[in-house]
Formats: C-alpha cells, sequence, structure tokens
C-alpha cells in the first residue's frame, strides 16, 4: 500500500539533504575564506583556499555532531522539551484504542507510544525512525474538543508519518538546516565583537579579487540558512498533504480530520510548550495557523486542507483526494506518485461513528482539557451525590475529604 510512495519519499528526501550538505560546504568554505580575510586582508590565494577548507572540515563537524544526536537522541529532546508525558489505556481509554484501531488499519507491525502534552492548545505530532519505532504525541487540548472520529482523523494522519518514513527525513533535514543556520549566525554573529578594519582593495586585479571573493562569501552566509529553510518547508507542505490523503483512506471518513483541523484552526490557543524546532511536525503550525501559500510557511494553508478534504464526496481513495486537490488548489501537480494510485479503487465514504459534536465551547474545552491535565498527573476525581467534583491532589496525606457544598465525608 505503502512502499511506492515511500521510495518517491526517500528520493526526495536524499535530493533534499545532498542541496543542503552542498549548501554546509559552500558556507563553510565561505566563512574560512571570510574570516582569514576579515583578519587578514593581506593574505594570498594559498592560505585563503587554505582557509576555506578549515571552514569546511568544521562545518561538516558540526553537522556529523548534530546528525548523531539527531538519529539517536531527537525523541526524546523533543518530548523532553514538550514536557510530554507517556500515556497508558486507563489514563484515556478512548485515544488508546483509537490508536489501536489505526494501527490494524494501517497493517503497522508495532503499536506506538502514546504520549500527552499538558498544553491546553489542540494539536498534535508524530516521532519516530519507522513503524517499529513509532511515537504518537496528541495534547490536552485536543483531547478536549475533539470527539472519537476526529481523534481517528488526527491519529491517521499522524500515523501516516511514521509510515511513510516523514519523520526520519525531516529529523535529519531539521538537523542539516540547523547546521546550516548555526555556522552562518555564529560567524555574522562573530563580527560584531572584531575590530572594524577596512580593505584597501586598491586598483589591483589581486585587490580586486579579494574584494569579490569577500562580498561572495558574504551573501553565501546570508543567503544560505535561507535557501535551505525554503528547500526544508517547501518538502514539509507536500508531505503533509499525502498524510491527509493517507488520513482519509484509513479512516474512510474525511469529515473527521476536517472537522478536527477546523477546531484546531478556531481554537484561538498557541501551543505555548511546542519548541520551535518541532513546528513542521505538528498537523498544524502550532504558533499561528497557515491560512495563505507562504515559501516560509511550515504547512500547507489549512483552509486549504479542510476545503479538500470536505470536497471528497464520492470516495475516500487517493484518487478521490488527488481530484479534489485540484479542485480546490486550481494546480494539477502530481501530489501522489501514478504508481501509488489504484484508479479503479473504491473506497466509500462511511458514516460518522458518533451524534455530531457541537461546536467546542471555550470554558468548557479548557475545563475539560484541565481535568485531563490533572488525572495524567495522578489527580484523585470524587463526585459527591451533590453533584460537586473534587479534585483530590495526589500529595494529599489525609484519609477523608469533606465535601464544600453539602458536607459530605468521602474517604479517600
Amino acid at each position: 500500500m505503502f512502499w511506492q510512495i515511500i521510495a518517491e519519499n526517500k528520493r526526495k528526501s536524499v535530493i533534499l539533504i545532498a542541496l543542503m550538505g552542498i549548501s554546509l560546504a559552500v558556507l563553510g568554505y565561505s566563512a574560512g575564506i571570510f574570516a582569514v580575510g576579515y583578519l587578514n586582508p593581506a593574505a594570498d590565494g594559498f592560505i585563503s583556499h587554505r582557509s576555506g577548507l578549515s571552514g569546511i572540515i568544521i562545518a561538516v563537524i558540526i553537522w556529523l555532531i548534530l546528525l548523531i544526536t539527531a538519529l539517536f537522541a531527537s525523541d526524546s529532546i523533543f518530548l523532553s522539551a514538550s514536557n510530554a508525558k507517556q500515556l497508558t489505556h486507563n489514563m484515556n481509554p478512548q485515544l488508546f484504542n483509537v490508536v489501536e484501531e489505526m494501527v490494524i488499519a494501517a497493517a503497522m507491525p508495532k503499536m506506538p507510544e502514546i504520549y500527552i502534552i499538558e498544553d491546553m492548545a489542540p494539536n498534535a505530532f508524530a516521532l519516530g525512525k519507522g513503524p517499529d519505532d513509532g511515537k504518537i504525541c496528541v495534547t490536552a487540548g485536543l483531547l478536549a474538543v475533539c470527539g472519537r472520529d476526529e481523534l481517528q482523523g488526527v491519529v491517521a494522519h499522524e500515523l501516516s508519518h511514521i509510515i511513510n518514513r516523514d519523520v526520519l527525513y525531516m529529523t535529519i533535514a531539521a538537523t542539516m538546516l540547523g547546521a546550516v543556520s548555526l555556522i552562518s549566525d555564529t560567524f555574522l554573529r562573530s563580527f560584531r565583537y572584531l575590530p572594524s578594519r577596512r580593505y584597501s582593495c586598491g586598483k589591483s586585479s589581486r585587490g580586486k579579487g579579494q574584494a569579490l571573493i569577500m562580498l561572495a562569501a558574504f551573501t553565501v552566509m546570508i543567503l544560505g540558512p535561507l535557501l535551505s529553510r525554503i528547500l526544508y518547508f517547501s518538502i514539509s507542505r507536500k508531505r503533509e498533504y499525502l498524510a491527509d490523503a493517507t488520513s482519509a483512506r484509513l479512516t474512510r471518513y474525511p469529515e473527521g480530520l476536517a472537522s478536527a483541523l477546523e477546531k484546531i484552526m478556531l481554537s484561538g490557543y498557541k501551543n505555548s510548550e511546542a519548541p520551535k524546532a518541532a513546528a513542521p511536525f505538528y498537523i498544524a503550525n502550532p504558533y499561528r495557523m497557515d491560512i495563505k501559500n507562504s515559501v516560509f510557511a511550515t504547512h500547507p494553508p489549512i483552509t486549504d486542507r479542510i476545503q479538500i478534504l470536505r470536497s471528497m464526496t464520492f470516495g475516500a481513495s487517493y484518487t478521490d483526494y488527488l481530484k479534489a486537490y485540484w479542485k480546490i488548489t486550481g494546480t494539477h501537480r502530481n501530489l501522489i506518485p501514478v504508481k501509488s494510485i489504484n484508479i479503479g479503487e473504491k473506497i466509500a465514504i462511511r458514516k460518522s461513528s458518533e451524534m455530531p459534536p457541537d461546536s467546542p465551547d471555550q470554558y468548557v474545552s479548557r475545563k475539560k482539557a484541565g481535568d485531563i491535565i490533572r488525572h495524567i498527573n495522578g489527580f484523585k476525581f470524587i463526585e459527591c451525590p451533590c453533584k460537586m467534583n473534587i479534585k483530590v491532589p495526589p500529595e494529599t496525606s489525609a484519609e477523608s475529604l469533606i465535601c464544600p457544598r453539602c458536607s459530605r465525608v468521602h474517604k479517600l
């Protein structure tokens, strides 16, 4: 079902990594030339060239350190930075069952670990190198506003990122982008602390050549991170469309994901716990909703994604998604590899498994999200016959508690 899409993603990811690697090497070389030219304007071409090679070596060492960290510790870093806590079946049976259903539908070999983030903003993201090492992370805000069908849509979307190996290659791409930005920013900032120096290029060809080399090196240091970021975001946006298509196919209910995205868009919250480096991994930008196409947008326009899913009125196959994508975006780009599309495939859209949920009330959603956060932190919930809900912190040492409304005594 997925192998052709996986192969396509791998090829495009390798191209992205190669382009970023080239930009990293050029950046290191330029930084070396710029540094020696700044400190020693009289240096000859051999010294400048040797300094450029030294810059490449330093850049590669930095990249290797970051790459090894990304491959072996990125999941732990993201989970720790997001303050995520692992979820068990008893904490939220509905979410656990939804993940199990989608794992079976996607024929994944292993149940991914489930984490919850203590954040009021509804959102989710996936981690893991592949189907054998998957992790699903959702916020308390998402659990508070989404019904079962909507949770299925979000979970299927995140599982598709794991199955298609999106997370692995996005992690590597993010690491390379970080290396490019780090090297460029370090060199540009370092010159603030160096004494000002004028270049006397004179009219000699050597002086003009030195000036041109310095100008080229400085231009590369500024444009390198910019071009790398554009490449990184462009491939991230396409993967979101593909994950939406896979979610619709797995759940056979495109409206579930469309409704969840709409609630995320209308929630008005920003993810206070979301690390900036992880923004492209989320199902929606945790800092702002991308509602217009932009080279710097981490995600496709969320309004387009919702309209595409709601335009799938005849079926939930990849062909149906592609037709809806063409209709809404006005393009005929091959978003999904042609070999992965079964033209004659018919996947009927199922009916909702629950009553249509009401529009989420901000107060009710916030209260529900707060209760979810308390539950995973060990709070005890006591429902008194007088309809008073008492939340007992885990550090409470008392053996009994008196209801503040009716004065009933409850044993702990």
